[in-house]
Parts: C-alpha cells; structure tokens; sequence
C-alpha cells in the first residue's frame, strides 16, 4: 500500500545518503508476551504509523520480502536503479561551516536550584561537522513531538570519516531556560516556547550545555518514512548476534499483531516493517542493545544507498527532500555532503553509545511517576573526548589490528565476531577458516609492544576472563593480536 509513496522516497533517500543514512524514529514499548495489544507509552498512546499525505502518483516497485532464517548466500529483492551521472568535481567546503559561529548565550532563566555551570566546548577540528540526525514520536494532529532517537553524525572531511554517537533519549540533562528533564523533551518544548531557533536551537544548546557538543545543522524524520525508505532500497540485510522474538501491532492491519522471530544468530534480509521492528524490539533487550540494532541496519541501508548512485542525483531530489524532511541543510552543504559521502568507505565510520558511559538512576516526578533515568557523570565527558575527538583505527595505528581464526564450526560466526571486533575500537587484519579445535575461545598476543590497557579491552569486548589470554609471542605476525573462536564462542554479548 505504501508504493504510492515512490516519489518521497527517493526524495528521503537522497538526504539519507549525504548524512550516511543514519537516523530513524523509535518508539519506546512497555511490555510484552506472545501477543498485545496497543502498545503503552509514559505519557499516553502513540499511533504507529502516521498518515502522511502525498499527492504523488502510483509507481510500480517489487515489495522486499523478509526472509526469518539465517541465509549463508542471501537473494536481493530487484530495486530500481537510477541512470548513472557523471561524477563532478568537489564542492567546496560550504561558506556557513568555515568558521564555527560563536555560540548564543544560554538563558539560565527560573531553573530549580542546583544547575549546573555549562560544560566547557569540545575542542573539534575546524573542518568537522557535527549533523543531528533525529527520530520523532510526533502523533497524528499534533504540532510536534519529542525526539526518541538522538544520533550526533561527526563529519571528519580530512579522512574522511563518520563518528555515529547513539544519545540515551532518557538522558537526564538542564534544559536551558526550562529545568531538568529528559533530553527527548528538549525538542518539543523549544517548539512550544518559540525558543530561539526553534526545537532545534534549544535542543542545539541543551547539548551544548550539558555535553560540550556544537552542532551545525539538523535533519528530522518521522517513523512511516524510514519504513517507505527501506522497501524502496528493497530491504536490509542484517548480521542478527542475538536470537530475538517481539509482537507488534500491524501497521498494515491493526487488528492483528505481527511477529518478529529471528531464532538463531546470522545474516537475514529484512523489509522495511521488520527492520523497523527490529531496531524498535525492547522485550528481551534493553535500550542500548536497541541503538546498536539502529546503526547496524542504517549502515545496511547505507551500502544499498551506495549500491544505487542515488548521490549524483541530489540537485533533482533536493525540492522532495524539502517536502519530506525538516532541515536546516541548504542545498550547497548537501551537495558538499554527498560528495563526502562518494568517498566515505564504511571502515571509516565509527560507531559508539553514550549509553555506555552514564549512570542509570530512578527518580520520581511530581505527578508521582517513577522514571528510569540516566545521569552524566565524568566518565560521560571522558567517553566523549575519546571517541569525538582521539585517532580512530587505521593501518598507522597497528595495534588495533586483529586477526581472526574462526573455529567454532559456524562460518558466520567470523563475521559477526568482526563486527563485535569494530565496534570496540578495532580493526581485522584478516579472517581465516578452520577446522573446529575443541578449544575455548581465546586471544593470543603476537607481539611485546601492545599495552596491558589494549589487552583488557580486547578481553572485555568478547566478555573474556583474562585467564583466556595468552603471550605467544611469533615474529613477522601481520596483527598484534589473534582471536580464536572456539566452540563456546557467543556472539551473543550485551
């Protein structure tokens, strides 16, 4: 029913490849079970699937297919494929970000007691780019809603390279001007307060507030276009580590729920409601574990992105992605952007969670509601310097470098065992089969040179004892470091 809406799409599509594709709304579930029924949200009922009205004409598109088992050798669904344009030269660095603007004051205005003094600025690079990519909840009728996906894209054009930084929606921050609240409510109020530049200007100095970020621009989505998005790339393949089952209410028919069943760890191809429901799933999983779902399927969706050449026709896609995505972006950054993006190889986008460095806590509200909260601490503000602002892996840095030998009998396993490798920082040298050992999973250090810190992180990335290290010392190694998966290998780690 939703291929009426071709031409959005590609619209969508277009700014979704110049910012890496990397953003969608997600919805918060409270509960579960083999079947529910409308799904409870804090603060009232959300509708799942807002109408968006378009006045497109019908076009033909093959539905994408979702296929709900591991697939060593997956099948594509046929999209369409664009007629291919000359590649132009590079753009110039756009005039708005050639120097950072100084920020605004922030108004401390009839806060409670106890603000906080505003964090010091993150001291960036001069030519990198710091996008919002958010989700919102908005409901059908309503003005504006709060943003439940906060994804900081760290744009390095030198590389270049993408920083993916997954914002807690329940991060508990001062609101300037306001008080404290959850940070997915900064949007919606500065809408409603008519604060200076909007939702997105007071959102912009929350964090800037808080975390020390400077952002330079903005992109916001709803929920239906994500989904439109990811039918008309004809799906997404995803690399599942967890076994994972979740009901939904059918967007498609309301009346029924559907099922998202994902048994076993491996590859599978998903269209675009069970990707969604995958990066929404939270009945076994926690909210963190749900971020990384998020990035996995838009770095999916990144190489269909790449895959169809949608980046040389931006000019023409540039008055539909207006009508579709509410931005700040002008057009000469987009074209900027995509030019950035033509070169972007997907080892060089970085992905992180500041879920990872917060503190949860509980705190109840005045209405008497017991919210689940998280609270910056110094560990938060460390976390951000090391990973917006050190040396991400690469072949000058060797140590990061990690040699795979998969023996646990599972061909896939290697993969998602890379994955895993990524995601902590580090880079595979390469990936060898073998023949299952009996032998645990374990890490082998080749080298004398790497520090004990590097050998914690490795360990602690597999959820490894350090008895499961071993010194082996073995001279011309092309890595400092090699995995070995063994038969009690989980990919399993949360």
């Amino acid at each position: 029913m939703f291929i009426r809406w071709f031409g959005r799409a590609l619209a969508l599509i277009g700014l979704m490849m110049l910012i890496q594709g990397i953003f969608l709304m997600s919805y918060s579930v409270v509960g579960g079970g083999q079947s529910i029924g409308p799904i409870h949200f804090l603060n009232g009922p959300r509708d799942l699937a807002p109408t968006i009205p378009l006045e497109e004409e019908p076009v033909v598109l093959l539905a994408a297919t979702v296929s709900p088992t591991p697939m060593p050798t997956l099948s594509r669904t046929a999209t369409p494929t664009p007629t291919p344009v000359p590649p132009t030269a590079t753009p110039a660095f756009p005039a708005r970000w050639v120097a950072t603007a100084t920020p605004r004051p922030v108004p401390l205005g009839e806060g409670p007691e106890g603000i906080p003094d505003p964090r010091a600025l993150l001291p960036f690079p001069p030519k990198r780019v710091n996008l919002l990519l958010l989700g919102s909840d908005q409901r059908p009728g309503e003005r504006v809603g709060r943003t439940d996906t906060i994804i900081l894209a760290s744009i390095d054009p030198e590389e270049p390279s993408v920083r993916l930084l997954s914002i807690p929606r329940d991060l508990w921050v001062y609101i300037p001007g306001w008080g404290f609240n959850k940070i997915n409510t900064a949007y919606a109020h500065g809408e409603l307060s008519r604060y200076p530049g909007g939702g997105y200007g007071l959102l912009q100095d929350t964090l800037r507030y808080n975390l020390g970020i400077q952002a330079h621009g903005y992109a916001l989505v709803n929920f239906e276009g994500m989904r439109t998005i990811i039918d008309t790339l004809g799906g997404v393949e995803v690399t599942v580590r967890c076994p994972l089952y979740d009901v939904f209410p059918d967007p498609d028919n309301p009346a029924i729920t559907g099922t998202l069943s994902l048994p076993t760890p491996g590859r599978y191809h998903l269209d675009g409601k069970h990707a969604l429901w995958y990066m929404r799933s939270r009945y076994s999983t926690g909210d963190l574990d749900r971020s990384r779902r998020q990035q996995q399927v838009l770095e999916g969706m990144l190489d269909r992105l790449k895959a169809g050449g949608w980046l040389l026709r931006i000019p023409s896609l540039w008055s539909g992605i207006r009508q579709t995505v509410q931005t700040d972006l002008g057009l000469d950054e987009v074209v900027w952007l995509a030019s950035i993006g033509m070169r972007l190889d997907r080892s060089r986008i970085a992905r992180g969670w500041l879920h990872q460095a917060v503190a949860s806590s509980q705190i109840s509200t005045t209405e008497g509601l017991e919210l689940s909260i998280y609270l910056p601490t110094e560990q938060t503000y460390a976390y951000l310097e090391r990973f917006l602002l050190g040396p991400l892996p690469s072949r000058a840095q060797p140590v990061a470098w990690v040699e795979i030998i998969n023996a646990s009998g599972n061909p896939l396993y290697g993969e998602l065992a890379a994955e895993i490798l990524r995601e902590a920082g580090f880079e595979v040298a390469r990936m060898v089969e073998a023949a299952p050992d009996g032998q645990p999973t374990r890490v082998s250090v080749l080298v004398s040179t790497v520090a004990p810190a590097t050998n914690q992180a490795l360990l602690h990335a597999f959820r490894l004892p350090r008895s499961r290290l071993e010194i082996a010392p073995e001279p011309g190694a092309e890595a400092p470091y090699r995995v070995w998966l063994g038969a009690d290998f989980n990919p399993c780690v949360r």
